[in-house]
Parts: structure tokens; C-alpha cells; sequence
């Protein structure tokens, strides 16, 4: 396969196989074709939204000692709902890497806030919820705001092979930032800030995941299982991949769901597209026409981030005014699902 991938002429991404001849379009007959990134990269989203719901149940019931701690993850793998949650995960990362094998990382990393849609779904049948008006309205506007949002982008294939010095300047930013966001959480005081610090630091985390992903994918398929294991992207992955789940479990076990979750899937997306663009040189339009769209997209997909991320369908909280307690200055706190279990069976 030649260095890198010629830069999409076209509204849909393109993609170059190793027996191509040259790029060729994502819809032509007979190829991959940009419906089977969306079909992949939703899938992904659903066992995304599924690994979190069972995740976070078992994570925020896990002792506060263990916070950013590797024994964390050792007490985690005791959960048999945990371990289901991490194959789910391991399904979704599966169908993710096979998306970005077929698109760019500014195509697939946006569709998997979707995750949210399906983690409502699933929560509203695991716990016998009714939905919400207000959270189809947020269904509604996320999905609105990822057709616009995908639509006005126009998302197209970059370079294939990154130069070494471009991963080292991103590993470098990378580390900064998330080093920076897990020293603000450990020195907060103030409790609902926390989780929201970790969430967005794991966020940033998988954003590098992502792009490790995509080049390890990429290697397999073009030049074999031998030259991944010869190279570098392979460890690299498990190793950033590792400190990414530490991460987020960590923000699920500090605090309430509704505020490492939302925190989670909007940055996230944003910052796999910033590394795709900064690595991989994908192209999005940016002409005034459709920042003006991705704009009005973006503010359609935070309002559903946020409301479908706060949502106690989501969150497995109580609705506002039931199952509440009182702290001792008199504010009204709301119990997590976790807690109410422990509480309710004297654990």
C-alpha cells in the first residue's frame, strides 16, 4: 500500500486497499461502502451504551480508597455484571476498529454518541422505565444533530501513514492535558466536579486509543498479524488502552453517572476528530456556509448529550422528588441505583 491516501474530491470518505490501484470511493459498486461505516459504527455505539450501563452499576458501589488505583480494576473483574460490561466493550471496540478501517476517524467517532441513545433504551427496560418526554426530545435532537453535524462536515480519508515525530507531539499533548486534568480532580473539593475531570480526561485518553486503533487496523489488514505484533501500535494500544479504562472507571466510581457520562461522549468525539485532522490530515469542510450548519449541529448534539447524560432512565436515579434523602444542612441528595441496592439489602 502507498504511503499515504489521497485526499477525497467527493462529499462521502474514500478508501485505498492494499490491491487497489489508487483510492477509490466509498460508494462505488462492489466496495465498501460508507453505509457499512454508519452500520458498524452504530452497532459499536450500542455495545458502547450497554458496556456503560453495567459498568457503572458495579463501579460506583466500588470502595472510594480504590479511586485511580489499579486495584480498582482487580475489584471490577470480581463483578461478573463488570466482566459482561467489558465484553460488551470488547464488541464494541471490535466493530469500532472495523469502521475506521472503512473511514475516517471524523466519520465513526461521531456516531458513537449514539452509545447514549441505546444506554437510555437499555436502562428504560432494565429498570421498567417510561422515557421521558423531554428525553425524546433529546433523542430527537441528537439524532438530528449527527445527520446535520455528518452532513455538513463531509468527512474524507487523510494520510494513511502517520510520521513517528507526529505521534510523539500528540502523545505529548495528550499526556499533558490528561495529567492535568487528573491532578485538578485529585485536588478538587468539590465533589461533583471530580468525575466530570475524569470523565473528560479519559475522553482524551480514547481519543488517542482511537487513532492508535485506526493504524493498528490498518497494519493487520494490509501487511498481516506479523508485522502487528512486530511494530509498535499494537502495545501501544493496550497500554494507552489501559490507563483510558482506569480512567473511566474511575469517574464512574467518583461519582453520580449524570456527570461523568455527559462529560465522557462530548468530548470525546471532539477530540478523536482533532486528532484525526492533527495525525491523519482528514478533512472537514470549513467554508461559512457549513460552520453554520456544524455549529447549529454541535449545539443539537451537546443539548442531547446533556439532557440524555443526566437522565435518570440513563443514570439509574430516581426522578426528582422520589427516593430522595436529606443531607445534614437539609439539601435534598438523590441515591444512585447502587446505593439504594446496598441499602436496601443492609450490604
Amino acid at each position: 500500500m502507498e504511503a499515504t491516501r489521497a485526499d477525497a474530491t467527493r462529499v462521502t470518505p474514500r478508501v485505498k486497499h492494499a490491491n487497489s490501484s489508487g483510492p477509490r470511493n466509498l460508494t462505488a459498486p462492489g466496495g465498501d461502502t460508507v453505509e457499512m461505516v454508519y452500520v458498524l459504527g452504530v452497532s459499536s455505539a450500542f455495545f458502547y451504551g450497554l458496556a456503560s450501563v453495567l459498568q457503572h452499576k458495579e463501579a460506583s458501589a466500588a470502595p472510594d480508597s480504590q479511586s485511580l488505583r489499579l486495584g480498582l480494576l482487580t475489584h471490577l473483574l470480581k463483578r461478573p455484571m463488570w466482566a459482561a460490561g467489558i465484553a460488551a466493550d470488547a464488541a464494541a471496540f471490535v466493530l469500532q476498529g472495523s469502521a475506521l478501517s472503512r473511514g475516517p476517524l471524523v466519520l465513526v467517532q461521531p456516531l458513537l454518541t449514539a452509545g447514549l441513545l441505546f444506554a437510555l433504551a437499555l436502562s428504560a427496560v432494565l429498570e421498567r422505565r417510561r422515557i421521558a418526554s423531554r428525553e425524546w426530545l433529546a433523542c430527537l435532537a441528537l439524532i438530528a444533530g449527527l445527520t446535520l453535524l455528518l452532513g455538513a462536515e463531509s468527512p474524507t480519508e487523510g494520510q494513511l501513514v502517520v510520521p513517528f515525530h507526529r505521534w510523539i507531539m500528540a502523545a505529548v499533548l495528550v499526556a499533558v492535558t490528561t495529567l492535568g486534568m487528573v491532578a485538578w480532580a485529585r485536588r478538587t473539593r468539590r465533589v461533583r466536579l471530580k468525575p466530570v475531570l475524569l470523565g473528560i480526561s479519559a475522553a482524551i485518553t480514547f481519543a488517542m486509543t482511537n487513532a492508535l486503533l485506526k493504524s493498528a487496523v490498518d497494519v493487520l489488514t494490509t501487511k498481516g498479524i506479523l508485522e502487528l505484533i512486530d511494530g509498535w501500535y499494537l502495545y501501544a494500544l493496550v497500554g494507552v488502552g489501559l490507563v483510558g479504562l482506569l480512567l473511566v472507571q474511575s469517574a464512574f466510581q467518583a461519582g453520580p453517572l449524570e456527570l461523568s457520562l455527559p462529560a465522557l461522549t462530548a468530548v470525546e468525539p471532539v477530540a478523536s476528530s482533532a486528532v484525526g485532522v492533527i495525525l491523519f490530515s482528514e478533512h472537514i469542510r470549513s467554508d461559512p456556509v457549513a460552520l453554520a450548519f456544524e455549529t447549529v449541529a454541535a449545539a443539537l448534539i451537546v443539548f442531547g448529550i446533556w439532557v440524555l447524560g443526566r437522565s435518570p432512565t440513563v443514570t439509574g436515579g430516581k426522578e426528582p422528588g422520589k427516593g430522595s434523602t436529606q443531607d445534614p444542612s437539609g439539601q435534598t441528595q438523590t441515591q444512585s441505583l447502587p446505593s439504594r441496592n446496598a441499602a436496601e439489602t443492609g450490604a
